[in-house]
């Protein structure tokens, strides 16, 4: 492998571990499991519903159970809410509460 290949590993590394960091600061209160701090994350980042966070490449290897467990965690804290999509009445958005 390339060094720079290597030194843009060690990069990226070290911007996980901050990210982490900052992610363990914020929701650590809450003793959430992993997937649902990727799941907050995530849902953070993209207008998101439990489908479209099953058909994620990142998730692919979470259940449907699993998932719908962490969003269910999520609520539980009131970190999420599900907001009814206006045209499609099946369909509920996951959106991170703001704080008031």
């Amino acid at each position: 492998m390339k060094k720079q290949a290597l030194e843009n590993i060690a990069q990226v590394w070290r911007k996980k571990q901050l990210i982490k960091d900052e992610v363990d600061t914020v929701l650590g209160e809450f003793n959430l499991s992993n997937t649902a701090k990727d799941i907050f994350i995530y849902a953070a980042a993209n207008r998101v519903n439990i489908s479209s966070i099953t058909q994620h490449k990142f998730f692919i290897d979470k259940s449907f159970s699993t998932i719908k467990r962490a969003v269910l965690e999520l609520k539980h804290h009131k970190l999420i809410e599900a907001v009814t999509d206006t045209v499609d009445k099946r369909v509920q958005w996951l959106i991170p509460t703001q704080e008031k």
